[in-house]
């Protein structure tokens, strides 16, 4: 992403007239960051959309004072809009912008040190429950309370951010995990696309029928169970973990998932991978008597090739299957039948810092980068205008985490939004988190000790699921207890 001076600029409500302010505040951050608006004009070339503060009495946007936004160097270029025109909404409020190359964990743990906390963090990765244990994080019920945009927001979205009864982030995006699908050999193989609520059994049957002498009906399976655990179950999520009761439900979904995994990966020939005969001594193996010579080190070489037919996705890998040499569709997670459009779900957020000095302009800027209407639309607006002469989009889209009419209407009418990218922002209100490791506390320790190394064994073969799932409802369960209780213990004597 290319580092650029990003605009300091101040719009009358009635002149509409640019300056350039220029004051180096005291308070800057140090490791890990690179300062990068320290005041210029706002490029006229970014584009916006018609909707400006001009248009609105509200009081809100005549709040002041200087706000430090802290931004991952990885997030997408797309935001350039929202920072280009953030002053014809806020006149009064000076933003400036720091950007690290390091984690989250570790800027925010140096600024802490060094007593230069940003106001603003944007990340698209954060454990926000280790931000709020440590009491970097302001809660913002009262900010966002009779807010008619925060409405919009799909409630599990909102509990997802919700701990001991306060909110601590905001949406800013979402993401789906998808079913890839080549249309260019849906088309050779005389298949049709699936329904957009197709089933597992429904999944099941296309995979076989994509599978021939010369095609694999998809490259890998490995995992894919961990997902089907939450779209089997309208009340489960990644694995069987239920977010309400705070438990492992893997003998009611994971059982059923694991074993269509196990039941596609011995059909001959489905899965590209396990024609690698790893195992097996010699150059030679059935996936390059299949698929031919080629970079073997790529595990997706027969999908790369056009030699697959679907393949786990997520909409996060569009920057780079936009390269793809034939044609392909995203497509909805299968979902069972009592959980039509429960669909896996990631989502990134951004958080007002307990520390800043003006929280009131904090949250506004969190705001507008988040779930406001204004925000969406400057932001939308890049795709529908194309590429500045300053930046490049590297996405084809994005999914905005609000249901505003107006934001909605605009996004679907976004020419790289498909009817399954439509489906999936349309049953956000239906969907679950299967990003459990930034909001669950302990999720990685509880993943690492017990869900992985014992899901492995049933996946090859060596375990029976039904035996392993009543074991993982117990010890995982307890464990993510334990650590629940240990982080509330924290939270409370913070709040």
């Amino acid at each position: 992403m290319k580092r650029r001076v990003l605009g300091l600029f101040m719009v009358l409500l009635l002149c509409i007239m640019s300056f350039a302010a220029c004051k180096k505040d005291e308070k800057q951050p140090t490791q890990g960051a690179e300062n990068i608006t320290d005041a210029n004009s706002a490029n006229e070339d970014a584009g916006s959309s018609e909707d400006t503060a001009e248009d609105t009495t509200d009081e809100r946007y005549q709040t002041s004072g200087k706000v430090i936004v802290a931004v991952n160097s990885g997030r997408s270029t797309d935001t350039y809009n929202l920072f280009a025109n953030f002053n014809n909404y806020y006149p009064n409020i000076e933003l400036e912008t720091v950007t690290y190359d390091i984690s989250t964990s570790e800027f925010l743990t140096a600024q802490a040190a060094a007593g230069t906390m940003p106001d603003v963090v944007i990340d698209d990765a954060s454990q926000i429950y280790y931000y709020v244990s440590q009491g970097w994080v302001l809660p913002l019920d009262d900010y966002v309370a009779d807010d008619e945009d925060y409405s919009y927001v799909p409630q599990p979205i909102k509990d997802s951010y919700t701990y001991s009864g306060k909110l601590y982030a905001l949406p800013m995006q979402a993401h789906f995990n998808t079913v890839f699908i080549n249309t260019d050999l849906l088309e050779e193989l005389n298949l049709d696309l699936p329904e957009l609520n197709w089933t597992p059994e429904d999944y099941k049957e296309f995979l076989k029928k994509g599978t021939t002498n010369e095609f694999s009906g998809t490259e890998i399976l490995w995992g894919i169970d961990e997902t089907f655990s939450g779209s089997m179950a309208p009340d489960a999520s990644y694995y069987g973990y239920d977010m309400a009761s705070k438990t492992f439900k893997t003998s009611e979904t994971w059982v059923d998932a694991v074993n269509l995994m196990v039941e596609l990966r011995a059909y001959p020939g489905l899965e590209a991978w396990s024609l690698r005969n790893s195992n097996v001594d010699g150059d030679s193996n059935d996936y390059v008597k299949k698929f031919g010579e080629g970079n073997l080190d790529d595990i997706h070489m027969a999908f790369k090739m056009g030699k697959i037919l679907t393949d786990p996705r997520g909409t996060w890998d569009v920057s780079w299957l936009k390269d793809l040499s034939f044609e392909w569709t995203l497509w909805p997670w299968p979902q069972a039948g009592d959980a039509e459009g429960h669909l896996p779900m990631h989502i990134d957020n951004s958080w007002v810092v307990s520390s800043t000095q003006n929280p009131e302009a904090a949250f506004e800027v969190a705001r507008y980068f988040t779930y406001s209407e204004e925000g969406n639309l400057e932001r939308i607006n890049m795709y529908e205008t194309g590429d500045t002469d300053d930046y490049a989009l590297k996405e084809q889209f994005y999914i905005p985490t609000t249901n505003n009419p107006e934001v909605a209407d605009r996004f679907i009418a976004l020419e790289n939004v498909s009817e399954g990218i439509a489906y999936m922002y349309e049953n956000m209100n239906n969907s679950f988190r299967a990003d459990l490791s930034k909001i669950v506390p302990g999720w990685d320790q509880v993943s690492n000790e017990y869900l992985s190394p014992r899901g492995n064994e049933v996946r090859d073969g060596i375990e029976d699921a039904a035996a392993v799932a009543a074991e993982l409802d117990d010890v995982a369960t307890k464990a993510i207890q334990g650590y629940w209780n240990e982080f509330e213990e924290k939270l409370t004597s913070i709040q």
